[in-house]
């Protein structure tokens, strides 16, 4: 099993899921690419990129939609011969509207956004420090970062050591 980047990417390129790949699986070349793809070969079957990806494109292969189940072949073709790949990107249409987003609660603080949040309330997503994939139970740790809960003690003992502000040089 894989999970395959459908039509909805199509035009889109978000990137979200690129950033949370933690074997770097997805790709495609800017200003040329209509979409992004994912490589079957290289996929661990993590899960990471489907919840991070805003228009839904992103299915596991036995759950693809009856009308996306080409965009499985799309994918692999895409590592084998980009050019035959794109064509059959080309003669699909784009997403005719945008998939509505749902609506978040209001309650939630400016900096609570920033995370995604597991079933358990844990934070999930890339440890910064060690760089692997935190499920659930991660900690905050600063804008749009996440630490493991084995990292969680020594990003404590850190600190700021360079004295930086982000955005400032």
């Amino acid at each position: 099993m894989t999970f395959v980047i459908t039509q909805p990417c199509i035009d889109t390129t978000d990137q979200s899921c690129v950033e949370v790949c933690p074997v770097d699986c997805i790709h495609f070349e800017e200003g040329v690419d209509r979409m992004l793809y994912i490589d079957p070969v290289e996929c661990i079957d993590c899960g990471a990129c489907q919840p991070a990806c805003p228009v839904t494109a992103i299915f596991p292969e036995p759950d693809l939609p009856a009308d996306q189940r080409r965009f499985t072949e799309i994918n692999a073709l895409w590592y084998r011969d980009r050019v035959v790949a794109r064509q059959q990107v080309g003669s699909t249409p784009a997403a005719a509207a945008p998939v509505a987003r749902a609506a978040e609660p209001e309650t939630r603080s400016l900096h609570e956004g920033a995370y995604k949040y597991g079933e358990t309330g844990g934070v999930e997503g890339k440890c910064a420090l060690c760089g692997t994939y935190v499920i659930k139970g991660g900690t905050k740790f600063r804008a749009k970062s996440v630490l493991c809960p084995e990292c969680a003690p020594r990003a404590q003992r850190l600190g700021n050591p360079f004295r930086s502000t982000a955005g400032r040089r």
